[in-house]
């Protein structure tokens, strides 16, 4: 049995107790922000790179303060990369598709390769991220777009 101290802290890998495979727990309280792709946001690691040993990454970004106009076009090298909103909203312009608007509950999918620009977005604009693979390559198209 395990006490509700040892419960709460992160934990990987495989424990004896556990035999079922890699288990993992985040607390939201236990949260550390890191920099990360883009200046502009902080990213916390919900621990499923190291859970899944590079299979997968999760985080949430918030931005780091208000929006400074519009991002560069890019595109990320990658096998899935989704995108949930928890709160605010986003104008993001995705090629083939134009500009969408993202706000809470929106949930977006893209096909590897497809370039994206963030255009816009509220000062609380938070979402999880899930990647696959956890590290990829992002290509830069060009400088940060005009707001349209």
């Amino acid at each position: 049995m395990t006490d509700s101290a040892t419960a709460d802290r992160p934990q990987v890998g495989l424990d004896p107790d556990f035999p079922k495979g890699r288990y993992y727990l985040s607390h939201e309280r236990d949260a550390h922000w890191d920099e990360g792709l883009r200046s502009y946001f902080k990213y916390r690691d919900l621990g499923m790179v190291e859970a899944t040993q590079g299979k997968v990454r999760a985080h949430v970004i918030a931005p780091t303060g208000p929006c400074q106009g519009p991002g560069d076009l890019h595109q990320h090298e990658l096998d899935f990369q989704m995108v949930y909103v928890l709160k605010g909203w986003a104008r993001v312009h995705f090629d083939g598709v134009g500009e969408t608007r993202m706000e809470p509950g929106s949930c977006m999918y893209q096909e590897p390769g497809i370039k994206h620009a963030v255009l816009e977005y509220s000062d609380d604009y938070t979402v999880i991220e899930i990647t696959i693979p956890a590290d990829f390559e992002t290509i830069s198209h060009d400088e940060p777009r005009a707001a349209e």
